[in-house]
């Protein structure tokens, strides 16, 4: 069987991207990154802060999206999506947790060749994304992943789990956070243009 060229994986992942489009705020970078001709993207993310329902610790896969923002978001939002989500679905009959996420942006690169990975690494580690790294030997992808995460449980059974004191305060964080990491995109950016030849 023929294996698939590098070239050919960037025009699909290319032809996928122009039909999915993106995050406003990483356009640019994807654009940047795939202008490059030993570089392709293949996924991404430019940060968020979510609401997710989850019938017990650790069933990811059973997990529900209540609400997400690519943006920072206000306490009031927040109550206002659990409430409505309260109202409208009520509990499963599990013990179900509602909690806030902070996700910083993610980025996966193909790269052509492992050297090319090692640059790409080299230039998310100096933009300050730490949590960079390979995730793939065989097809050389680079996950440009930063620091900032949280993850908070608001809810349990149907019931608050804190004040609104308290979930103003962890907003604020979170808030802060997505902040941060989306200021890390422009410097990524920036090195994008002037760290590769």
């Amino acid at each position: 069987m023929r294996m698939i060229t590098f070239e050919e994986r960037k025009k699909r992942a290319l032809k996928r991207l122009a039909e999915t489009g993106a995050d406003a705020d990483i356009i640019e970078i994807l654009e940047r990154i795939n202008s490059i001709e030993k570089f392709f993207t293949t996924s991404s993310c430019s940060g968020r802060i979510v609401l997710l329902k989850i019938p017990h610790a650790g069933s990811k896969r059973e997990a529900k999206f209540i609400a997400k923002w690519h943006r920072p978001v206000s306490a009031a939002e927040v109550l206002h999506a659990i409430d409505d989500s309260m109202r409208v679905e009520g509990c499963t009959g599990e013990c179900e947790e509602i909690w806030l996420i902070e996700q910083p942006p993610i980025i996966h690169v193909a790269c052509r060749d492992m050297r090319s990975a090692e640059e790409m690494l080299k230039i998310a580690y100096a933009s300050g994304f730490k949590y960079s790294n390979l995730k793939s030997l065989k097809h050389f992808i680079v996950e440009i992943l930063s620091t900032e995460r949280m993850d908070v449980p608001l809810c349990e059974c149907g019931r608050m789990l804190c004040t609104s004191e308290y979930v103003e305060f962890v907003v604020l964080r979170a808030n802060f956070l997505l902040n941060r990491a989306k200021k890390k995109l422009k410097r990524l950016l920036e090195n994008l243009w002037t760290g590769i030849l």
